[in-house]
């Protein structure tokens, strides 16, 4: 009963204002009103859903033990070929499985706008990205939702740290606890996994990412990682796949429910956009998780553009779980 008690009592205030610092940013920096609504989704794009698929799984599960979809750049669908990593929107990605979520945010105006590199994505963390997770957490309460923040761009007219202005989002619906927890506990939760550091405790635990390899995070969690992200050109996307195969062969044999494992299929430079790594390593990807060892754990698979090239990924993700 402890694990009930404990996110109460190291609960924070909750920022009235962090909306309205939203809405002042993007008329201010950007000369444009802010969106607060996500277009209605489009429910045939992937034909079969998944939104309460979490709730066959044992409670009992450690959800570092458990094969989640994801997706890399989760809100980058603006800005063109070099950009963009999704057509899908955050609440069609949810309602469809993805459970892990990689949110970039520009720190700006005391609070936090979504960008890919200097590219920002028209929506804001606050309404745009933390209330569509709740709303569908409300709605589906056997879920839980991994998001991984980092912080992107520049920063510009702060009078706060990039942690405090994300302790000013926090509420009520965020599972802030270092370690890992198992799925009962979590439930109806976001879990936060910070790409930056923070003397704020409890804020979630800490990745300390490597550049463009495959490495071992060990803070208050272990993780062992996959980012190969530079793929230089079309000819380098076999080199990408060796790496996400190599972590793919790492989790089908570790042993410790503790260790998250996270792969990304992402990867690009100005010789390889987004769109085209995915539309090598996706179909790889997926003919692993359909034809191998189907029972067999997989950890985290952060995806590019997971609702193309090859037939419901996120399907053959979760349905190892079941096996």
């Amino acid at each position: 009963m402890l694990f009930l008690i404990i996110p109460i009592l190291f609960s924070f205030p909750f920022d009235d204002n962090i909306l309205m610092n939203e809405e002042i940013a993007s008329i201010k920096y950007y000369d444009q009103r802010l969106i607060t609504k996500q277009p209605k989704p489009r429910y045939q794009i992937l034909g079969d859903q998944y939104p309460d698929w979490l709730g066959k799984v044992d409670g009992n599960k450690k959800i570092n033990s458990i094969s989640l979809p994801g997706t890399h750049e989760t809100c980058a669908r603006h800005g063109g070929d070099a950009v963009e990593c999704q057509t899908l929107s955050l609440e069609e990605q949810l309602l469809n499985g993805v459970r892990v979520l990689d949110i970039r945010c520009r720190h700006i105006n005391n609070c936090f706008m979504i960008h890919h590199d200097m590219v920002y994505q028209e929506l804001s963390f606050g309404s745009g990205v933390r209330d569509v997770c709740i709303k569908f957490l409300q709605d589906h309460l056997t879920e839980f939702i991994y998001m991984v923040v980092k912080e992107e761009y520049n920063s510009e007219g702060n009078t706060r740290t990039f942690e405090e202005t994300m302790q000013s989002y926090v509420n009520d619906y965020f599972y802030l606890e270092e370690g890992s927890p198992i799925l009962d506990q979590v439930r109806g939760k976001i879990v936060l996994l910070r790409r930056f550091r923070s003397s704020i405790t409890p804020l979630g635990n800490e990745l300390s990412f490597k550049d463009n390899c495959i490495f071992t995070s060990v803070t208050t969690i272990t993780a062992r990682i996959q980012d190969y992200y530079q793929v230089a050109t079309l000819f380098d996307r076999p080199n990408k796949w060796s790496k996400v195969n190599q972590l793919l062969s790492e989790a089908k044999s570790n042993t410790d429910e503790n260790e998250l494992f996270m792969n990304f299929g992402s990867g690009a430079t100005m010789w390889c956009y987004p769109y085209s790594t995915a539309a090598y390593i996706n179909p790889l990807i997926g003919n692993y998780l359909e034809y191998s060892q189907s029972e067999a754990y997989v950890g985290t698979i952060m995806f590019d553009f997971i609702n193309k090239y090859y037939g419901n990924l996120i399907y053959h993700v979760i349905k190892r779980n079941y096996d």
